[in-house]
């Protein structure tokens, strides 16, 4: 089982294996080997305490299967280790130790599967693309890393280790605040993190693993991406996104200090449903004197049933003693049924992803008159900042599409600021 390992692998494995670090992450660009060297580490760990309990999570099942199951992990045992030493039960995506271990790949998109997941404790959790989960996810995974091991002498107890990697996004996303600067995203300004020394950040690029990828493969196929995505895949920077739809948006321009909105702004809602796919709401006022719109609450949260999601709206309306103009929604009948019993009457939203978002990139430019954006954003509204900016197309060209259409991934605020772009619009093209 003992491979040739690269210099940056090998840095890797001492951070994995020091018993000082608990939380780890790799970043950096694409093909450069540190996926393979978790998955390598986990096996390894499998082997060393008897009994132990492995999780590897990817935001979504699919990908989960896809990518580690049938990529990695499969591939991994099949060349290194022994068929008598280990079993994969493919329905529960389990792979079963002889010696009792387990290591169970999962997605988190379902919500009965992953409270069985999350009702059990580990030793290792590795987070895959990390910077598709939200912060919270991490809080309560964090909490799973408690099983007691020992290796097969007895003597040593295992080290419950959190292990993350990803491809960078924006500077702004939570995993870089906490796993690159070792500081508290929900903290304003951000803080150091009370446990900080047992975070660990190693940066990795295709150079890295030159010798395990096809001749030329970086000059022929990383060097030639566009910048931003060559800055992210090839160098590992954590930067804008490739494909970003709303390049307009920068928080120079368009975050602002909240303040004392006047009562005779109009108010409007935005309702988002969801469930396992986080519900989302926004609160925006508007300006008719300026034709400006100003997003000034936002709330978004997995696991909200259509009773709890009713609650919440109720405090924020009591919160901010206002009464609303108008209450977009996603186009739930039963939901928005269930709402209107709660005395919370909703519009269905305009679906049309593309109209909302030119109604949205419309807003977002400088206007001539105004010389600013007429749609501008609470630095209270952190979420929505960091969708902003992660909020991407998917290539048209690529296997998943062919079309056109943004990647389905945090994107929960943005389809609120879509409904209520749009409906502004349409409102106006009345009067």
């Amino acid at each position: 089982m003992a491979l040739d390992l690269s210099e940056k692998q090998l840095a890797g494995l001492e951070l994995l294996q020091s018993p000082d670090k608990k939380y780890i992450l790799f970043t950096g660009g694409a093909r450069s080997g540190k996926t393979f060297l978790i998955v390598e580490f986990m096996v390894g760990r499998a082997f060393q305490f008897p009994g132990s309990r492995q999780l590897v999570v990817r935001k979504t099942r699919i990908a989960a299967k896809e990518s580690l199951w049938e990529d990695s992990f499969t591939k991994y045992l099949s060349m290194n280790i022994p068929a008598s030493e280990y079993e994969m039960l493919v329905s529960d995506l389990v792979i079963r130790f002889s010696n009792g271990s387990t290591i169970t790949v999962a997605g988190l998109d379902n919500e009965e599967r992953a409270q069985k997941i999350l009702g059990t404790e580990y030793i290792t959790i590795f987070c895959n693309e990390a910077t598709q989960l939200e912060y919270s996810v991490i809080g309560t995974l964090r909490t799973r890393l408690a099983q007691r091991v020992y290796d097969s002498t007895g003597q040593f107890l295992a080290v419950n280790k959190m292990v993350l990697d990803c491809n960078p996004r924006q500077p702004t996303h939570w995993l870089y605040i906490w796993g690159v600067l070792h500081k508290d995203p929900t903290s304003k300004p951000y803080k150091m993190l009370p446990d900080a020394d047992s975070h660990a950040t190693l940066h990795w690029t295709p150079e890295d693993n030159a010798k395990n990828l096809p001749p030329n493969f970086i000059r022929d196929h990383l060097d030639t991406l566009p910048f931003e995505a060559r800055e992210r895949m090839r160098y590992g920077k954590w930067c804008g996104s490739e494909g970003a739809i709303f390049k307009e948006f920068k928080e120079s321009s368009h975050v602002i200090e909240p303040f004392d909105i006047p009562r005779h702004w109009s108010r409007i809602r935005a309702i988002d449903f969801g469930y396992d796919h986080p519900m989302a709401y926004l609160h925006a006022a508007y300006d008719l004197n300026t034709d400006t719109i100003y997003i000034y609450h936002e709330y978004k949260e997995s696991g909200l049933t259509i009773d709890k999601l009713a609650d919440k709206l109720d405090e924020s309306e009591k919160r901010y003693n206002e009464y609303y103009e108008v209450q977009w929604a996603d186009h739930s009948k039963t939901d928005r049924a269930f709402l209107q019993r709660r005395g919370i009457v909703t519009r269905p939203a305009k679906k049309s992803v593309t109209d909302g978002i030119n109604a949205v990139r419309e807003r977002l430019m400088v206007h001539p008159e105004l010389q600013r954006p007429r749609l501008l954003i609470f630095k209270t509204c952190e979420g929505l900042v960091d969708e902003m900016y992660a909020y991407t197309w998917y290539d048209g060209k690529s296997d998943v599409t062919d079309r056109d259409v943004p990647i389905k991934i945090d994107d929960d605020l943005v389809d609120c600021l879509r409904y209520i772009c749009y409906g502004q619009t349409k409102q106006n093209a009345l009067l």
